[in-house]
């Protein structure tokens, strides 16, 4: 009984959560859009959170339906969960470490993290989405084999605006995707690093999130007759 409690109320929140990440991404889109305009659509973080909030979108739908028939989410609606949270932790912890701190003035993680859309893109969208996939979304356990498929999404955006980079089409955004202003070994060691950082993030959510831990049978008891 207890375990059937704790299911029924593991999706509510799950559901919650969900929904309030499609609710602050109508707040963020908006901003990102009167700040850029169609820049938004070159941008690693504006497109992530909004992959984030399609997937966030279905998962919700999901976790209603399973709230009537007791069904877990389908193991290919969570590895897309997994993509979509993978994208946002790359995007978090990116600013934490490395954007952040090269404000000189120090104030750098309460730029990126608290102002404007970046409270919701930075901060909000990605540690709700990390809570939602670690605490309240473990089942289906996802195989190790999902891990690098965390990076589809990444290495789409990569080929995408390189390729705009390349043509023309797309300034940047970001200096180590202007491929005329450094050497090709500098562009395939900035994928590299990009995307071996990706990889470890992906592994420590699966892994944080309980997919590889095995699960304990129960053996039958043993009785000694004295």
């Amino acid at each position: 009984m207890k375990e059937k409690l704790w299911a029924f109320c593991r999706k509510l929140i799950s559901l919650a959560l969900n929904l309030s990440i499609i609710y602050m991404e109508t707040i963020a889109m908006p901003i990102s859009w009167d700040y850029g305009h169609e820049l938004v659509f070159t941008m690693y973080t504006e497109l992530s959170n909004m992959f984030n909030m399609a997937v966030c979108a279905l998962v919700a739908l999901c976790q209603l339906l399973d709230l009537f028939t007791g069904r877990e989410l389908p193991r290919w609606v969570k590895q897309l969960k997994f993509w979509s949270t993978s994208c946002l932790a790359m995007t978090f912890l990116t600013v934490v470490f490395i954007l952040a701190p090269m404000y000189e003035d120090g104030n750098g993680w309460y730029i990126m993290l608290f102002t404007g859309s970046m409270l919701y893109h930075h901060f909000l969208n990605p540690v709700v989405a990390m809570v939602s996939f670690l605490l309240f979304e473990r089942e289906p356990r996802l195989p190790l084999a999902s891990v690098p498929l965390a990076l589809v999404p990444t290495i789409v955006y990569g080929v995408y605006d390189l390729w705009g980079n390349i043509t023309g089409r797309i300034d940047g955004p970001y200096p180590f995707m202007r491929v005329y202003d450094q050497t090709i070994q500098e562009s395939l060691m900035w994928f590299a690093i990009i995307l071996g950082t990706n990889l470890l993030y992906a592994f420590v959510l699966w892994w944080l999130g309980g997919n590889g831990k095995k699960h304990r049978k129960k053996g039958p008891k043993l009785e000694f007759v004295g």
